[in-house]
């Protein structure tokens, strides 16, 4: 008999702006991924934008 058990995913999305820099926005988003990668979180997506004040922005999606 083989006992099946229930893993539940915890998602969280980090939100990081760069007032002048789009390469300080870009070493930040992969220090910050490095270190979470290390802590075992699983990178899900990286999506770079422009918030409303047109900010360089990331988003991060992670799980655990």
């Amino acid at each position: 008999m083989y006992l099946i058990k229930n893993i539940i995913k915890k998602y969280e999305i980090i939100k990081i702006s760069e007032m002048w820099s789009t390469n300080t926005l870009k070493r930040n988003v992969e220090t910050l991924i490095n270190k979470k990668s290390e802590d075992g979180y699983e990178i899900i997506t990286v999506a770079f934008g422009v918030n409303l004040w047109w900010m360089p922005t990331a988003y991060i999606t992670i799980c655990k």
